[in-house]
């Protein structure tokens, strides 16, 4: 396996346990109607999705305008910028970014609570990534590589439910 391929597969593994990967196994499932919206126009992130719009459209009009954006977008740095300096050392942008994904990640939560007790269990954790190589590796040698990704019109990476 070449660097550039054991780079890849790094960090597709780095985001599978991240969570990020189970929000693509959930998008897997909740694709569009081949519209380009993918996941925001179905399922459940379309809530998230539109719960951070209606956050940003202040006045709740339907439409975003670039002072809304903007807005929130200052009155959330400065609410961060614990001390003022105007910019965000670690620990504040940490904070600020667990404030913007929080949304995301109790829909994930949910997702993987797939009977819906308010726990995520061992065995719906480990769900999304069972078997994962054998579901995608295309080309049965054992691993994922980038010779697994797909080529098809829909430029997808692993996401294919065959």
């Amino acid at each position: 396996m070449n660097s550039k391929t054991k780079t890849l597969t790094a960090i597709a593994i780095a985001a599978a346990v991240g969570g990020t990967a189970l929000a693509g196994t959930s998008y897997a499932g909740h694709r569009g109607d081949g519209d380009g919206m993918g996941f925001l126009d179905k399922g459940q992130l379309a809530v998230s999705a539109m719960a951070m719009f209606d956050a940003v459209d202040a006045d709740g009009d339907g439409t975003l305008t670039q002072v809304e954006i903007d807005t929130l977008r200052n009155d959330r740095h400065a609410a961060h910028d614990a001390n003022g300096d105007g910019n965000l050392d670690l620990g504040e942008f940490a904070g600020l970014w667990h404030e913007t994904t929080q949304p995301l990640t109790v829909r994930v939560f949910q997702m993987l609570d797939t009977d819906g007790d308010a726990v995520v269990s061992r065995a719906e954790y480990d769900r999304p990534l069972a078997d994962i190589v054998e579901r995608l590796d295309r080309d049965g040698d054992g691993g994922l590589s980038l010779q697994d990704r797909r080529h098809d019109d829909d430029d997808g990476w692993w996401w294919d439910d065959d």
